[in-house]
Protein backbone atom coordinates (compact mmCIF):
# COMPACT_ATOMS: atom_id res chain seq x y z
CA UNK A 1 0.00 0.00 0.00
CA UNK A 2 2.97 2.47 0.42
CA UNK A 3 3.96 1.69 -2.74
CA UNK A 4 1.38 2.47 -4.42
CA UNK A 5 1.08 5.78 -2.08
CA UNK A 6 4.66 6.76 -3.15
CA UNK A 7 3.66 6.12 -6.93
CA UNK A 8 0.56 7.88 -6.55
CA UNK A 9 2.33 11.15 -5.03
CA UNK A 10 4.77 10.41 -7.93
CA UNK A 11 2.18 10.84 -10.54
CA UNK A 12 0.56 13.94 -8.78
CA UNK A 13 3.87 15.95 -8.82
CA UNK A 14 4.33 14.93 -12.55
CA UNK A 15 1.14 16.38 -13.21
CA UNK A 16 1.30 19.23 -11.20
CA UNK A 17 4.60 19.84 -12.29
CA UNK A 18 3.42 19.68 -16.09
CA UNK A 19 0.23 21.44 -15.47
CA UNK A 20 2.05 24.76 -13.85
CA UNK A 21 4.52 24.85 -16.20
CA UNK A 22 2.14 24.73 -19.43
CA UNK A 23 0.16 27.53 -17.22
CA UNK A 24 3.41 29.63 -17.32
CA UNK A 25 3.40 29.47 -20.61
CA UNK A 26 1.70 32.17 -21.97
CA UNK A 27 3.38 35.41 -22.54
CA UNK A 28 2.66 38.93 -19.60
CA UNK A 29 2.06 42.29 -20.18
CA UNK A 30 3.16 44.67 -17.81
CA UNK A 31 2.43 48.23 -17.68
CA UNK A 32 2.31 51.17 -14.44
CA UNK A 33 0.08 53.85 -14.22
CA UNK A 34 1.30 57.26 -12.70
CA UNK A 35 3.31 56.64 -9.38
CA UNK A 36 2.18 60.39 -8.48
CA UNK A 37 3.54 62.04 -5.37
CA UNK A 38 3.28 59.68 -3.17
CA UNK A 39 4.56 55.93 -4.17
CA UNK A 40 8.39 55.29 -4.87
CA UNK A 41 8.55 51.67 -6.08
CA UNK A 42 5.67 49.62 -7.28
CA UNK A 43 5.73 46.10 -7.91
CA UNK A 44 4.37 45.24 -11.29
CA UNK A 45 0.85 43.48 -11.95
CA UNK A 46 0.41 41.35 -15.15
CA UNK A 47 -2.22 43.08 -17.32
CA UNK A 48 -4.24 40.05 -18.33
CA UNK A 49 -7.90 39.89 -18.64
CA UNK A 50 -8.30 36.34 -18.16
CA UNK A 51 -6.40 35.37 -14.88
CA UNK A 52 -7.62 31.91 -15.24
CA UNK A 53 -4.88 31.31 -17.82
CA UNK A 54 -1.86 32.29 -15.60
CA UNK A 55 0.42 30.06 -13.67
CA UNK A 56 2.48 31.61 -10.36
CA UNK A 57 2.54 35.23 -10.24
CA UNK A 58 5.88 34.84 -9.18
CA UNK A 59 7.05 33.71 -12.49
CA UNK A 60 7.24 35.60 -15.80
CA UNK A 61 8.38 33.99 -18.56
CA UNK A 62 10.50 34.96 -21.62
CA UNK A 63 9.16 36.93 -24.00
CA UNK A 64 6.88 38.69 -22.02
CA UNK A 65 6.17 42.50 -22.84
CA UNK A 66 6.71 45.43 -20.43
CA UNK A 67 5.60 49.05 -21.12
CA UNK A 68 7.67 51.80 -19.19
CA UNK A 69 5.76 55.08 -19.05
CA UNK A 70 7.43 58.89 -18.65
CA UNK A 71 9.69 59.64 -15.50
CA UNK A 72 9.74 55.63 -14.79
CA UNK A 73 12.51 53.34 -14.50
CA UNK A 74 12.00 49.70 -15.00
CA UNK A 75 13.72 46.84 -13.32
CA UNK A 76 13.83 43.20 -14.04
CA UNK A 77 14.74 40.81 -10.99
CA UNK A 78 15.01 37.33 -11.62
CA UNK A 79 16.06 34.93 -8.28
CA UNK A 80 16.66 37.77 -6.44
CA UNK A 81 18.73 39.61 -8.65
CA UNK A 82 18.63 42.78 -10.73
CA UNK A 83 19.37 41.33 -14.27
CA UNK A 84 18.60 44.45 -15.94
CA UNK A 85 16.52 48.35 -15.99
CA UNK A 86 16.22 50.96 -18.48
CA UNK A 87 14.92 54.99 -17.34
CA UNK A 88 13.68 55.17 -21.15
CA UNK A 89 10.17 54.99 -21.63
CA UNK A 90 8.67 52.59 -24.53
CA UNK A 91 8.07 49.06 -24.59
CA UNK A 92 10.44 45.89 -23.88
CA UNK A 93 10.31 42.14 -24.36
CA UNK A 94 11.63 40.41 -21.61
CA UNK A 95 14.50 37.89 -23.30
CA UNK A 96 16.68 36.56 -20.41
CA UNK A 97 13.97 34.85 -18.21
CA UNK A 98 14.97 32.02 -16.26
CA UNK A 99 11.72 30.66 -17.33
CA UNK A 100 11.31 29.76 -20.84
CA UNK A 101 8.39 29.83 -23.24
CA UNK A 102 7.62 27.73 -26.36
CA UNK A 103 5.68 30.92 -27.20
CA UNK A 104 8.39 33.68 -26.48
CA UNK A 105 9.93 33.79 -30.14
CA UNK A 106 9.69 30.93 -33.58
CA UNK A 107 12.39 28.68 -32.41
CA UNK A 108 9.90 26.36 -31.47
CA UNK A 109 11.95 23.15 -30.93
CA UNK A 110 14.39 24.73 -28.91
CA UNK A 111 12.57 26.51 -26.68
CA UNK A 112 10.44 23.10 -26.05
CA UNK A 113 13.87 21.65 -24.83
CA UNK A 114 13.96 24.57 -22.05
CA UNK A 115 10.38 23.99 -21.12
CA UNK A 116 11.51 20.00 -20.40
CA UNK A 117 14.46 21.06 -18.53
CA UNK A 118 12.08 23.76 -16.69
CA UNK A 119 9.66 21.10 -16.04
CA UNK A 120 12.16 18.47 -14.88
CA UNK A 121 13.51 21.06 -12.32
CA UNK A 122 10.41 21.48 -10.66
CA UNK A 123 9.18 17.94 -10.19
CA UNK A 124 12.72 17.66 -8.29
CA UNK A 125 11.05 20.33 -6.38
CA UNK A 126 7.98 18.51 -5.53
CA UNK A 127 6.42 20.29 -8.05
CA UNK A 128 6.84 23.65 -6.27
CA UNK A 129 8.36 26.61 -8.28
CA UNK A 130 11.82 26.79 -7.11
CA UNK A 131 12.11 30.62 -8.69
CA UNK A 132 11.14 34.40 -8.87
CA UNK A 133 10.69 36.64 -11.47
CA UNK A 134 9.57 40.13 -10.86
CA UNK A 135 8.96 43.46 -12.64
CA UNK A 136 9.57 46.89 -10.82
CA UNK A 137 8.34 50.23 -11.72
CA UNK A 138 10.34 52.93 -9.16
CA UNK A 139 9.04 56.91 -10.17
CA UNK A 140 11.68 59.35 -10.65
CA UNK A 141 9.67 62.19 -10.64
CA UNK A 142 10.47 65.06 -8.28
CA UNK A 143 8.73 64.33 -5.17
CA UNK A 144 7.83 67.59 -4.10
CA UNK A 145 6.53 69.50 -0.27
CA UNK A 146 8.18 67.38 1.75
CA UNK A 147 7.96 69.38 4.76
CA UNK A 148 10.20 70.45 7.39
CA UNK A 149 10.58 72.75 10.46
CA UNK A 150 13.09 73.41 13.52
CA UNK A 151 12.09 72.04 16.98
CA UNK A 152 14.19 74.42 18.74
CA UNK A 153 15.50 77.52 17.59
CA UNK A 154 19.01 77.02 15.66
CA UNK A 155 21.68 79.86 15.71
CA UNK A 156 22.40 82.28 13.16
CA UNK A 157 25.42 84.55 12.83
CA UNK A 158 23.42 87.38 11.36
CA UNK A 159 25.61 90.04 9.44
CA UNK A 160 23.62 92.96 11.10
CA UNK A 161 22.04 91.26 14.57
CA UNK A 162 25.00 89.38 15.73
CA UNK A 163 24.49 85.74 16.57
CA UNK A 164 20.78 85.41 16.60
CA UNK A 165 18.46 82.52 17.03
CA UNK A 166 15.68 81.67 14.58
CA UNK A 167 12.69 79.02 14.24
CA UNK A 168 12.03 78.48 10.50
CA UNK A 169 10.08 76.03 8.38
CA UNK A 170 9.58 75.08 4.69
CA UNK A 171 9.41 72.16 2.12
CA UNK A 172 12.57 70.43 0.44
CA UNK A 173 12.01 68.05 -3.33
CA UNK A 174 14.09 64.93 -4.47
CA UNK A 175 14.15 62.78 -6.97
CA UNK A 176 15.68 59.09 -7.66
CA UNK A 177 18.61 59.86 -9.59
CA UNK A 178 20.18 55.76 -9.62
CA UNK A 179 16.62 53.45 -9.48
CA UNK A 180 19.12 50.45 -9.03
CA UNK A 181 21.35 51.79 -6.08
CA UNK A 182 18.23 53.23 -4.46
CA UNK A 183 16.39 49.48 -4.83
CA UNK A 184 18.98 48.21 -3.35
CA UNK A 185 18.28 50.67 -0.44
CA UNK A 186 14.57 49.71 0.13
CA UNK A 187 15.14 46.45 -0.39
CA UNK A 188 12.69 43.39 -2.41
CA UNK A 189 9.22 44.99 -1.71
CA UNK A 190 6.38 42.89 -2.01
CA UNK A 191 3.88 45.88 -2.81
CA UNK A 192 4.68 49.66 -2.41
CA UNK A 193 7.12 51.49 -1.16
CA UNK A 194 5.97 54.91 -0.72
CA UNK A 195 7.66 58.54 0.39
CA UNK A 196 6.53 58.44 3.50
CA UNK A 197 8.49 55.19 4.15
CA UNK A 198 11.39 56.91 3.63
CA UNK A 199 11.42 60.18 5.01
CA UNK A 200 8.73 59.58 7.56
CA UNK A 201 6.71 62.59 9.10
CA UNK A 202 8.11 66.12 10.16
CA UNK A 203 6.32 64.83 13.84
CA UNK A 204 8.53 61.52 13.55
CA UNK A 205 11.16 61.89 11.03
CA UNK A 206 12.68 58.75 9.51
CA UNK A 207 16.86 59.05 9.63
CA UNK A 208 17.06 60.74 5.81
CA UNK A 209 14.70 63.22 6.87
CA UNK A 210 16.82 63.83 10.21
CA UNK A 211 20.15 63.85 8.25
CA UNK A 212 18.20 66.83 5.67
CA UNK A 213 17.48 69.06 9.11
CA UNK A 214 21.08 68.49 10.54
CA UNK A 215 22.95 69.54 7.59
CA UNK A 216 20.55 72.34 6.75
CA UNK A 217 22.05 73.81 10.08
CA UNK A 218 25.58 73.86 8.62
CA UNK A 219 24.09 75.35 5.52
CA UNK A 220 22.91 78.41 7.82
CA UNK A 221 26.24 78.82 8.73
CA UNK A 222 27.28 78.98 5.36
CA UNK A 223 24.95 81.28 4.58
CA UNK A 224 25.13 83.75 7.87
CA UNK A 225 29.19 83.55 8.15
CA UNK A 226 30.70 83.08 4.93
CA UNK A 227 27.71 84.84 2.54
CA UNK A 228 26.57 87.34 5.04
CA UNK A 229 23.05 86.84 4.62
CA UNK A 230 20.59 88.55 6.84
CA UNK A 231 18.28 86.44 8.08
CA UNK A 232 15.30 87.76 6.53
CA UNK A 233 16.12 87.54 3.51
CA UNK A 234 16.80 83.73 3.56
CA UNK A 235 13.83 83.17 1.22
CA UNK A 236 14.80 84.91 -1.46
CA UNK A 237 18.38 82.06 -1.65
CA UNK A 238 16.67 79.25 -2.55
CA UNK A 239 19.18 78.48 -5.59
CA UNK A 240 22.13 79.07 -2.72
CA UNK A 241 20.32 76.64 0.09
CA UNK A 242 19.83 74.17 -2.88
CA UNK A 243 23.30 74.56 -3.52
CA UNK A 244 24.70 73.87 -0.30
CA UNK A 245 22.31 71.38 0.24
CA UNK A 246 23.18 69.48 -2.88
CA UNK A 247 26.82 70.06 -1.45
CA UNK A 248 26.09 68.63 1.73
CA UNK A 249 24.19 65.47 1.09
CA UNK A 250 23.87 64.28 -2.82
CA UNK A 251 27.16 62.77 -2.54
CA UNK A 252 26.60 60.68 0.65
CA UNK A 253 22.54 60.31 -0.68
CA UNK A 254 23.39 59.09 -4.06
CA UNK A 255 26.12 56.59 -3.19
CA UNK A 256 24.12 55.11 -0.56
CA UNK A 257 20.59 55.92 -1.75
CA UNK A 258 20.80 56.55 -5.11
CA UNK A 259 18.50 60.16 -4.60
CA UNK A 260 19.29 64.35 -4.86
CA UNK A 261 18.19 66.88 -3.64
CA UNK A 262 16.29 68.97 -5.94
CA UNK A 263 14.92 72.30 -4.23
CA UNK A 264 14.51 74.19 -0.92
CA UNK A 265 12.16 76.73 -0.02
CA UNK A 266 11.76 78.39 3.43
CA UNK A 267 8.33 79.26 4.41
CA UNK A 268 8.27 81.14 7.62
CA UNK A 269 11.31 82.59 10.00
CA UNK A 270 10.75 83.37 13.29
CA UNK A 271 12.98 85.10 15.72
CA UNK A 272 12.96 83.79 19.36
CA UNK A 273 11.90 86.55 21.74
CA UNK A 274 15.43 87.49 23.06
CA UNK A 275 16.28 87.50 19.36
CA UNK A 276 13.47 89.94 18.40
CA UNK A 277 13.84 92.22 21.06
CA UNK A 278 17.53 92.43 19.90
CA UNK A 279 16.53 93.10 16.01
CA UNK A 280 14.15 96.04 17.32
CA UNK A 281 16.73 97.82 19.26
CA UNK A 282 19.40 97.82 16.18
CA UNK A 283 16.55 98.35 13.76
CA UNK A 284 15.63 101.52 16.02
CA UNK A 285 19.27 102.50 16.21
CA UNK A 286 19.56 102.31 12.65
CA UNK A 287 16.51 104.13 12.13
CA UNK A 288 17.57 107.06 14.25
CA UNK A 289 21.26 107.38 12.97
CA UNK A 290 19.87 108.13 8.86
CA UNK A 291 16.77 110.04 9.61
CA UNK A 292 17.78 112.88 12.47
CA UNK A 293 13.85 114.31 12.10
CA UNK A 294 13.09 110.70 13.72
CA UNK A 295 15.75 111.19 16.19
CA UNK A 296 14.28 114.61 16.70
CA UNK A 297 10.73 112.92 17.30
CA UNK A 298 11.82 110.42 19.64
CA UNK A 299 13.37 112.80 21.94
CA UNK A 300 9.85 114.95 22.21
CA UNK A 301 7.92 112.07 22.76
CA UNK A 302 10.13 111.13 25.33
CA UNK A 303 10.80 114.35 27.00
CA UNK A 304 7.11 114.93 27.02
CA UNK A 305 6.60 111.85 28.62
CA UNK A 306 8.97 112.84 31.11
CA UNK A 307 7.09 116.10 31.84
CA UNK A 308 4.42 114.44 32.13
CA UNK A 309 5.65 112.24 35.13
CA UNK A 310 7.74 115.34 36.72
CA UNK A 311 4.18 117.12 36.87
CA UNK A 312 3.26 113.84 39.19
CA UNK A 313 6.11 113.94 41.16
CA UNK A 314 4.92 113.27 44.63
CA UNK A 315 8.16 115.76 45.74
CA UNK A 316 7.07 118.36 43.33
CA UNK A 317 7.39 119.10 39.59
CA UNK A 318 10.25 121.02 39.99
CA UNK A 319 12.31 118.80 41.23
CA UNK A 320 11.66 116.68 38.48
CA UNK A 321 12.42 119.10 35.94
CA UNK A 322 15.50 120.18 37.62
CA UNK A 323 17.98 118.41 34.96
CA UNK A 324 15.69 119.50 32.27
CA UNK A 325 17.20 122.57 31.71
CA UNK A 326 20.58 120.66 30.07
CA UNK A 327 18.69 120.00 27.20
CA UNK A 328 18.70 123.54 25.94
CA UNK A 329 22.38 123.28 26.51
CA UNK A 330 22.59 120.08 23.85
CA UNK A 331 21.24 122.06 20.95
CA UNK A 332 24.17 123.64 19.61
CA UNK A 333 25.56 119.65 19.39
CA UNK A 334 22.76 118.84 16.66
CA UNK A 335 21.89 119.50 13.45
CA UNK A 336 19.55 121.98 12.44
CA UNK A 337 17.04 119.21 11.51
CA UNK A 338 17.09 119.18 15.59
CA UNK A 339 16.49 122.92 16.26
CA UNK A 340 12.84 122.83 15.56
CA UNK A 341 12.72 119.62 17.95
CA UNK A 342 14.56 121.63 20.96
CA UNK A 343 12.85 124.93 20.87
CA UNK A 344 8.91 122.82 20.99
CA UNK A 345 11.24 121.54 24.13
CA UNK A 346 11.85 124.84 25.41
CA UNK A 347 8.18 126.27 24.85
CA UNK A 348 7.20 122.87 26.96
CA UNK A 349 9.61 123.94 29.64
CA UNK A 350 8.44 127.52 29.86
CA UNK A 351 4.87 126.14 29.78
CA UNK A 352 5.42 123.82 32.68
CA UNK A 353 6.66 126.21 34.61
CA UNK A 354 3.94 128.51 34.17
CA UNK A 355 1.53 125.64 35.34
CA UNK A 356 3.91 125.49 38.54
CA UNK A 357 4.45 129.02 39.62
CA UNK A 358 -0.19 129.32 39.12
CA UNK A 359 -0.01 126.77 41.34
CA UNK A 360 2.12 127.37 44.00
CA UNK A 361 0.57 131.07 43.64
CA UNK A 362 -2.40 130.31 46.36
CA UNK A 363 0.09 128.40 48.40
CA UNK A 364 2.08 131.36 49.22
CA UNK A 365 -1.19 133.58 49.25
CA UNK A 366 -2.39 131.05 52.13
CA UNK A 367 1.08 131.41 54.19
CA UNK A 368 0.41 135.16 55.59
CA UNK A 369 0.00 136.02 58.79
CA UNK A 370 -2.57 135.81 61.41
CA UNK A 371 -3.91 138.73 63.43
CA UNK A 372 -4.71 138.74 67.20
CA UNK A 373 -8.49 137.76 66.47
CA UNK A 374 -7.36 134.83 64.11
CA UNK A 375 -8.00 136.42 60.78
CA UNK A 376 -5.59 134.58 58.96
CA UNK A 377 -3.99 135.02 55.09
CA UNK A 378 -3.02 138.72 55.55
CA UNK A 379 -0.25 139.63 53.12
CA UNK A 380 -0.51 143.64 53.99
CA UNK A 381 0.82 145.49 56.78
CA UNK A 382 -2.84 145.56 58.72
CA UNK A 383 -5.38 142.85 58.94
CA UNK A 384 -7.56 142.81 55.76
CA UNK A 385 -10.88 142.05 58.54
CA UNK A 386 -10.24 144.26 61.51
CA UNK A 387 -7.59 146.35 60.01
CA UNK A 388 -5.55 145.44 63.27
CA UNK A 389 -1.78 146.39 62.54
CA UNK A 390 0.69 143.60 61.81
CA UNK A 391 2.98 142.80 64.92
CA UNK A 392 6.69 143.40 64.58
CA UNK A 393 8.50 140.56 63.70
CA UNK A 394 10.22 138.95 67.71
CA UNK A 395 13.41 140.23 68.31
CA UNK A 396 16.35 138.53 68.86
CA UNK A 397 16.77 138.42 72.28
CA UNK A 398 14.61 139.68 75.77
CA UNK A 399 13.42 142.80 76.53
CA UNK A 400 13.84 144.68 79.59
CA UNK A 401 10.54 145.36 81.82
CA UNK A 402 11.99 148.67 83.27
CA UNK A 403 13.82 150.51 80.36
CA UNK A 404 12.36 148.42 77.03
CA UNK A 405 15.98 147.57 76.36
CA UNK A 406 16.51 144.55 74.11
CA UNK A 407 19.02 142.61 75.54
CA UNK A 408 21.16 139.11 74.78
CA UNK A 409 22.15 138.34 78.47
CA UNK A 410 21.27 137.70 81.84
CA UNK A 411 21.28 141.76 82.80
CA UNK A 412 20.26 144.58 81.11
CA UNK A 413 23.16 146.76 79.36
CA UNK A 414 21.07 149.71 80.79
CA UNK A 415 19.60 149.38 83.86
CA UNK A 416 21.12 146.08 85.47
CA UNK A 417 17.71 144.71 85.91
CA UNK A 418 18.21 140.65 85.89
CA UNK A 419 16.43 138.73 82.94
CA UNK A 420 12.88 137.57 83.88
CA UNK A 421 12.52 133.96 84.02
CA UNK A 422 10.61 132.43 81.62
CA UNK A 423 6.95 131.43 82.33
CA UNK A 424 6.14 127.72 83.37
CA UNK A 425 5.07 125.51 79.80
CA UNK A 426 3.60 123.29 83.11
CA UNK A 427 2.50 122.71 86.18
CA UNK A 428 5.49 121.89 88.84
CA UNK A 429 2.83 120.01 90.94
CA UNK A 430 1.19 117.42 88.71
CA UNK A 431 3.31 118.00 85.79
CA UNK A 432 0.08 119.03 83.41
CA UNK A 433 1.37 120.33 80.02
CA UNK A 434 -1.16 122.59 77.96
CA UNK A 435 -1.37 122.02 74.08
CA UNK A 436 -0.65 125.03 73.39
CA UNK A 437 2.25 125.62 75.52
CA UNK A 438 -0.14 128.84 77.49
CA UNK A 439 -0.03 127.89 81.39
CA UNK A 440 -2.60 129.89 83.09
CA UNK A 441 -2.09 131.25 86.64
CA UNK A 442 -3.69 128.59 88.00
CA UNK A 443 -3.16 125.08 86.85
CA UNK A 444 -6.50 123.62 85.31
CA UNK A 445 -5.70 119.88 86.36
CA UNK A 446 -4.77 120.60 90.13
CA UNK A 447 -5.57 124.15 91.15
CA UNK A 448 -1.80 125.03 92.05
CA UNK A 449 -0.96 128.45 91.54
CA UNK A 450 1.70 129.13 89.07
CA UNK A 451 4.61 131.24 90.47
Amino acid sequence: MGLIRAAANVIGVIGSSISSEVADQYLEFFTCDSLGQDVLVRKGAAQIQKGKNKGNSEVITNGSHIAVPEKTALLLVDNGKIIDFTTEPGMYTWDSSSSPSVLSDSHFLTNAKAVVADTWERMRHGGEISKQQRVYFVNMMEMRDNKFGTATPLAYNDPEYRNIYIRLNGAFSFHVEDPVAFFRCVGNITGEFRTIDLMGKPSDPKQPRTEFLDSFSEVLNKCGGQDKIMFSNLPSEQGRLRRYMQEALDEEWLQNRGILVDSVAIGTITPDDKSRQRIEQVDQAKMFGSDPSALAAQQVLGTTEALNTAAGNSAGAATGLMGMGMIGGMQGGFGGGNAAAFQFLGQQQAQMAQQQAAAAAPAAAAAGWTCSKGHAGNTGKFCAECGEAQPAPAADGWTCPQCGTVNKGKFCAECGTAQPAAAPTSCPKCGYTPADGKLGKFCPECGNKIE
